[in-house]
């Protein structure tokens, strides 16, 4: 059997107000773009709260008046060690634009939130997505 090894992750259920914000973005998995909630790998020494500030600043140009930890999973534990951490992000502020990784391309959309699980197009956002929902 083949085993992934991959950090922990966050993703990030960014409101503000009946919208949410995401992400657009290349996954060579998909061989397309895909449309998903802002999220990313912790870096070493990391805390998931901060890595959730950091990549909704690099990815979407916002900050956080307040995170909120809304839960945690496994996203594939068939293949996969990566644990997600889930935040709820609100009260959004633009903030200075933030350096991304060289292999990202990123385009930030918004879609009212009523609509979210239909745009989405990556499990990892579904399942946090509907975890954000049930413990509004």
């Amino acid at each position: 059997m083949q085993l992934v090894e991959h950090p922990p992750s966050v993703a990030i259920v960014a409101v503000d107000g009946d919208e949410l914000v995401l992400v657009r973005q290349t996954r060579p998995g998909a061989s397309e773009r895909t449309l998903e909630l802002p999220s990313g790998k912790l870096e070493r020494g990391e805390t998931p709260r901060d890595a959730a500030a950091r990549e909704l600043a690099e990815e979407c140009g916002l900050a956080a008046g307040t995170y909120r930890k809304i839960g945690s999973f496994w996203a594939v534990p068939a293949y996969s060690t990566e644990y997600v951490h889930v935040f709820e992000a609100t009260a959004l502020a633009s903030v200075p634009a933030v350096a991304m990784d060289d292999d990202e391309d990123v385009d930030v959309e918004r879609v009212p939130v009523s609509q979210g699980l239909e745009a989405l197009s990556d499990a990892v956002s579904v399942a946090a997505l509907a975890l954000w929902q049930r413990r509004r």
